[in-house]
């Protein structure tokens, strides 16, 4: 099968230690959907959507989604910004029941009722849209989702009334999108069909896409998974069309989404912010729809937390050049890599910025204004991440030896206390996975790789079920003094599959090490760890407050009752046990019970009514 040879094929081409590889496999689970209405109302024509809205979720008086969902189409370069995607993780977050090596049905993106009521054949009625098999193209390791085999498909079916029944009225087979740009000269694939059936001409009629998958023939563990994606966009149902040639559209929009105004980082502590950490430019992705060249204007403005406009950049008019036939996009570069030419001010609290990014046709008769703008939220809190916070990817390690080490390179401008890492852990295909101990491990810099080991965890484990699929903060037992230079990771105790998060939108192989037997080795695979170091307690603080704070706790150890003093009226009081389960919270006390504690060791955090300031200590309870 095509699929199985790209897997292995992928993981052959990968730097060996001890017989270990890189392993990056599809996910096993999704977000769950919200219920989609039961009765959408009939829309009139045209019907349009160029999913451009993202976020997960269909416009719900258009479709009536069966596990479809959307995404703002990050490096695949759609016409618009947005795609509709379909796979084969249900609306409940996982794979289909029926799921198997044998064709299934999987995911359904289903139409609202359309009013094609008093019109005839003659009015020539035409359904066209977008469409790329997953799985990416160019190098193995840098592709996003899997690639549908022969076997899988991509069907379009219409609605009668008369009889009930879906009708096919297009497919295609899987293949891969290098075959289809050799074969077509292009990725995105565009497709009209006519409504010439009487039949259909009626109040009832819908038009639906179905992927029909196949899972991957394994007996490994842990490697079943998500498959056999597609991806949908700019769906338009209009009556005066044709079906020959590919129509013009003259709109002018955004293909990718808008960038961190950081040079390494998506988010960072606010104390760890100095304006070097500015990117120099950003990389803007602009397209037109239009057969001929269009004069633009583009411009971003940098909004502060109150909604006060704190930076413009104005990049002035350009031609953009049409998408077809080559799919170009904008290059100039005062459209395509504006130069940021500006800095955030110093700050020590957390601190939220908006960046809105907005593209216009210079007359004013773009088609699809819902394209023309993006924004960035640039979070600056208490920790550092690479990540955008969604998972395309799980990733591990596989070797013959018993203990792996995985690192991932952070640097620090000033002296920090480290007190916690949150790991995005995916959900394993019948928790497999769920019993891999591992230890969470701080490293120093030394000549560019992990040397000295300045801190190692008592042993962890994937957190419960409900902390899947998501962010989960585990407590360090102590803080750790760092700065300049550390790698942060965990040490495995076992060579099963971890399946920790990995997202594909930013390429940060350069700082993920791993080892496996005596040197360390530098990823290759094109993407980001969703690990994230977390410094201080909550908001953006670190050694300095923890030094300066008054509290005081005692007794330590306890048995039954621990007195808190010093903290301002209202603080908040949580206390975490070693796994970085919350296990106590309240407002306002001096005073806690911890006899229905188990014996062990804990964190108790403190923070301020306003979120402003936070304290951390351990404590030992003893029964």
């Amino acid at each position: 099968m095509v699929k199985k040879q790209i897997v292995w094929l992928a993981l052959a081409l990968l730097p060996l230690v001890s017989a270990a590889q890189e392993v990056l496999l599809p996910l096993k689970s999704g977000p769950v959907l919200p219920a989609t209405k039961s009765s959408l109302r009939a829309v009139q024509l045209p019907f349009f959507d160029d999913f451009a809205t993202g976020g997960g979720t269909l416009n719900t008086t258009l479709w009536a989604s069966h596990g479809a969902t959307t995404a703002n189409g990050d490096r695949l370069l759609p016409p618009t910004i947005g795609v509709a995607t379909l796979d084969a993780i249900d609306a409940t977050g996982n794979l289909y029941p029926t799921a198997g090596t044998s064709l299934f049905g999987a995911d359904t993106l289903e139409s609202a009722p359309l009013r094609l009521d008093g019109m005839r054949p003659a009015d020539s009625l035409v359904l066209s849209f977008y469409y790329l098999p997953g799985g990416g193209e160019g190098n193995l390791w840098e592709r996003t989702g899997e690639t549908p085999d022969a076997q899988d498909s991509l069907v379009l079916e219409f609605y009668r009334q008369q009889d009930s029944a879906w009708v096919s009225v297009w497919s295609t087979g899987g293949t891969s999108v290098d075959t289809l740009k050799a074969r077509t000269g292009r990725r995105w694939q565009y497709v009209a069909v006519a409504i010439r059936d009487a039949a259909y001409m009626d109040s009832t009629f819908r038009f639906r896409f179905r992927n029909y998958a196949s899972l991957e023939p394994t007996s490994k563990p842990g490697l079943k998974g998500n498959c056999d994606m597609w991806h949908l966009d700019y769906v338009y149902l209009a009556q005066g069309r044709s079906t020959r040639g590919e129509p013009e559209f003259r709109d002018v929009a955004f293909v990718s989404p808008a960038p961190s105004l950081l040079k390494h980082y998506r988010e960072m502590p606010a104390r760890q912010y100095r304006p070097g950490e500015m990117a120099a430019a950003l990389q803007m992705t602009i397209g037109n729809l239009y057969s001929s060249p269009l004069a633009t204007h583009y411009g971003y403005a940098v909004v502060g937390e109150r909604g006060d406009t704190v930076h413009r950049y104005d990049g002035g008019y350009e031609n953009a050049p049409p998408f077809l036939p080559a799919e170009s996009y904008q290059t100039e570069a005062g459209h395509a890599s504006p130069a940021v030419g500006y800095s955030f001010p110093a700050m020590r609290q957390a601190t939220t910025y908006t960046i809105i990014h907005t593209v216009r046709e210079g007359n004013a008769q773009d088609e699809r204004p819902q394209n023309d703008t993006v924004r960035y939220t640039q979070r600056f809190a208490n920790h550092y991440a690479y990540d955008d916070g969604t998972a395309e990817n799980g990733y591990g390690l596989t070797s013959t030896a018993s203990r792996l080490y995985l690192a991932y390179r952070f640097d620090l401008n000033e002296e920090d206390t480290l007190t916690a890492i949150d790991l995005h852990f995916n959900r394993t295909h019948q928790g497999e996975n769920e019993q891999v101990p591992f230890r969470l491990t701080v490293w120093r810099a030394e000549g560019g790789l992990p040397g000295e080991v300045l801190y190692r965890d008592s042993e962890r484990r994937y957190p419960e079920a409900g902390g899947l699929d998501r962010f989960h903060r585990y407590v360090l037992d102590e803080g750790v003094v760092v700065s300049d230079t550390i790698f942060v990771g965990f040490e495995q105790e076992n060579n099963y599959f971890i399946n920790l998060g990995f997202d594909r939108s930013m390429n940060t192989a350069d700082r993920i090490w791993y080892l496996t037997g005596t040197e360390w080795q530098q990823s290759i695979l094109s993407g980001s760890l969703m690990l994230r170091p977390g410094f201080g307690a909550s908001g953006a603080v670190g050694i300095d407050d923890i030094a300066a704070t008054q509290m005081r706790v005692y007794p330590n150890p306890v048995s039954n009752y621990l007195h808190v003093d010093g903290l301002p009226e209202g603080s908040t009081i949580e206390i975490y046990d070693r796994q970085g389960r919350r296990t106590y919270a309240c407002q306002g006390a001096s005073e806690v019970n911890t006899e229905a504690l188990p014996g062990g060791l804990y964190l108790l955090r403190a923070t301020t009514r306003d979120g402003r300031q936070a304290w951390t200590c351990k404590f030992i309870v003893t029964h």
